[in-house]
């Protein structure tokens, strides 16, 4: 079974930082990632993803009156924001769940797991 795991967090969170406190937290919890990774890489049967660039250089398109409508950034009634994703195939949504809790940022965050229709 294919799943998406859409990771979220809370991007005002490190607005108040300098690009140096924001690198070295980032450093501080790359072993953390790193070993994320190795169980993924470990348990499921194939694994891909990505770390998505900052909510305000995002581009949102919806329909008006017949016309595409472009805003900026993206639009939700909430402060998480989708950070990055992982595309996991494993042999049931039990260990796509042990995978997820093991993500760093859900202690932060959120980590949401959705099948990937075939």
């Amino acid at each position: 079974m294919k799943y998406v795991l859409l990771l979220y967090s809370d991007p005002s969170r490190a607005a108040s930082l300098t690009p140096e406190q924001i690198q070295a937290a980032r450093a501080a919890v790359m072993p953390q990632w790193l070993e994320l990774f190795d169980y993924m890489e470990r348990t499921a049967k194939s694994v891909d993803g990505a770390e998505l660039d900052d909510p305000p250089t995002a581009k949102t398109i919806r329909w008006q009156d017949g016309e595409p409508l472009v805003t900026d950034g993206p639009f939700a009634e909430t402060k998480e924001q989708i950070g990055g994703v992982f595309f996991l195939e494993c042999e049931h949504l039990d260990e796509a769940i042990e995978i997820a809790a093991r993500v760093p940022l859900a202690s932060r965050g959120s980590v949401e797991i959705r099948p990937v229709v075939e």
